[in-house]
């Protein structure tokens, strides 16, 4: 945009950036209250496109947010996002609460791998194609406060229109309606009952501490390819590209994979994979191409983990206490995922500008923190090995079919690079021995 001078969002120190991310989670504090709602309230749908309208009305004050930075009309902008923030984040937890029971009645039991697979299918498709776009348009502005709050701007639109697709969903009864009046021992009374579902437990004892792992270098990766890499959001969003595209390619598989031998012990597989991710991060410096590496891997486990862990809570979860149960586990997964920004940003302010010397290589404190970071993903595993799923099949006998599926994979792909070659070897062999046969006729 010529005549805009030049002017980049300033990037928050560490710490303040893990505060921001975790601010938002406070709001889980809510879900045992909004489960009880979500049990009450008779319309699953009416419920959830209720609950879901003041988000997308707040996600159109936010796209405002950077127009008015710029302008210098907001005093304290930093204020006005943590509060739009907060609130908004209350009204997702009332939303999901809903909407996950409300899913739980329409799709049946025995197909939800493959309608959630589909599902993600299209999202991903969708995602995978305007991630790089956002990137392209970010980077076309010198003044990057218009281009992120137009950007936010058209979302937010698209978000409306998410909504109106909502109401073309069929209505789900809500046919265990509790009648119970609300006091101050439900809440309590209802985790109660929860918690004593031991085996759920160690799913949400699973949840809460891969979560944690997953979120204290998470919420740093990406300021660390701008601050320290300097990668363009172009670049950043191309090899988002590499992760949505093997995310699209595997989820037929992983959906049929789950229907047939269960979550469990996809979870596991993927888990151990995506566990050992940030090792690879350490070395991004020096081969910053690695990130494509583990985006191709990370896509490939990455759709096949959430798949398993949405059907696993689904299954795991009773009908009738369904929002129950995932306010309880959303409540501890929301604790894991505001601690653990803050820590991470704790870390990194500790750690400072020290460097790591190790024989040849230097390591700053982002990438100390991704060494720590591969202990908090290994460790949740051992809380999902002693979970009981109905029908499980073990991990050895899916880690072969995984194996075959993998070397089928392989083979197609190189079938397609090989088909442009398998064309003109057969044109050729049709042109000499070909002509053979012509010129055999003509001498008869």
């Amino acid at each position: 945009m010529s005549g805009v001078p030049l002017c980049r969002v300033p990037s928050p120190p560490e710490f303040e950036f893990g505060l921001l991310v975790a601010i938002g989670s406070i709001a889980n504090i809510s879900a045992p209250f909004f489960s009880f709602v979500v049990d009450k309230y008779k319309q699953k749908k009416k419920l959830t496109i209720l609950a879901c309208l003041p988000v997308r009305i707040i996600q159109f004050c936010l796209a405002a947010l950077p127009l008015l930075i710029f302008y210098k009309i907001l005093p304290k902008p930093l204020i006005a996002y943590m509060v739009l923030t907060v609130i908004m984040s209350f009204f997702n937890v009332f939303a999901n609460q809903s909407w996950f029971s409300w899913m739980g009645e329409i799709i049946p039991a025995k197909g939800r791998g493959y309608y959630f697979g589909k599902r993600s299918f299209v999202g991903g498709a969708v995602s995978m194609v305007f991630s790089v776009l956002a990137g392209l348009y970010i980077d076309s502005f010198t003044n990057k406060y218009f281009g992120f709050s137009s950007l936010f701007l058209f979302g937010s639109a698209f978000a409306m229109f998410a909504l109106y697709y909502f109401t073309q969903l069929p209505e789900a009864e809500n046919v265990v309606c509790t009648t119970e009046e609300f006091t101050l021992n439900t809440i309590p009374r209802r985790m109660k009952e929860v918690y004593a579902d031991k085996n759920f437990i160690k799913l949400v004892k699973f949840n809460s501490a891969w979560t944690f792992g997953m979120t204290l270098i998470g919420t740093y990766q990406s300021m660390y390819l701008i601050k320290h890499l300097h990668m363009s959001y172009t670049l950043m969003n191309s090899y988002l590209l590499i992760l949505s595209l093997m995310g699209l390619i595997t989820l037929a598989f992983w959906g049929k994979v789950i229907d047939k031998y269960g979550s469990k012990p996809v979870m596991l597989i993927t888990s151990n994979t995506l566990g050992a991710m940030p090792i690879i991060w350490v070395f991004l410096s020096y081969a910053p191409w690695l990130l494509g590496v583990i985006y191709f891997i990370a896509g490939a486990c990455w759709s096949g983990f959430n798949l398993g862990s949405f059907s696993l809570m689904m299954k795991m979860a009773p009908k009738e206490k369904r929002a129950s149960y995932l306010a309880f586990n959303t409540i501890s997964v929301g604790i894991a995922a505001a601690v653990a920004p803050l820590v991470g940003g704790t870390i990194l302010k500790i750690i400072g500008d020290y460097k790591l010397d190790l024989v040849f290589m230097q390591f700053n404190n982002y990438q100390i923190l991704f060494m720590l970071g591969t202990l908090g993903r290994f460790f949740p595993t051992f809380f999902l090995r002693q979970l009981q799923e109905q029908k499980e099949e073990k991990v050895e006998k899916v880690l072969l079919v995984v194996r075959s599926g993998i070397v089928e994979g392989i083979n197609t792909m190189i079938s397609y690079v090989m088909m442009p070659f398998s064309y003109i070897g057969h044109f050729a062999e049709d042109l000499i021995f070909g002509s053979e046969e012509e010129d055999k006729k003509d001498c008869k």
